[in-house]
């Protein structure tokens, strides 16, 4: 009896060792490919122009005032994408079929 244990024992250590040892070479094989196909250069970096003189405080607020106007405009848009999309019929063939399911079992628990 003892005999058959440790004998299923070793064939389930060889197993599990086998497994441990491929998770190993393959992740061995992965990093070798990331070193291979990646290719590193270096950042290039852009000199930053500086401003001839500081901005005045005109300047902020025309500056303020756009960034509100754009922010305004960019809100009212999305917010119509948003109502357009709630009315509109799903673009998606998945989304379709899906709504055509529901229908089509709603009718069918309606006329039974």
């Amino acid at each position: 009896m003892t005999n058959i244990l440790l004998q299923g024992l070793t064939i389930a250590g060889i197993g599990m060792g086998l497994v441990f040892l491929m998770i190993l070479a393959l992740w061995g094989i992965m990093a070798l490919l990331v070193l291979l196909t990646t290719r590193t250069k270096p950042p290039e970096v852009e000199a930053v122009e500086q401003p001839a003189e500081p901005p005045t405080e005109t300047d902020d607020k025309a500056e303020a005032a756009a960034v509100a106007v754009a922010f305004a405009l960019t809100q009212a848009r999305a917010r119509k994408q948003i109502e357009q999309k709630a009315g509109a019929a799903p673009t998606s063939q998945w989304l379709l079929k899906g709504r055509l399911q529901q229908i089509n079992q709603g009718i069918r628990g309606r006329r039974g």
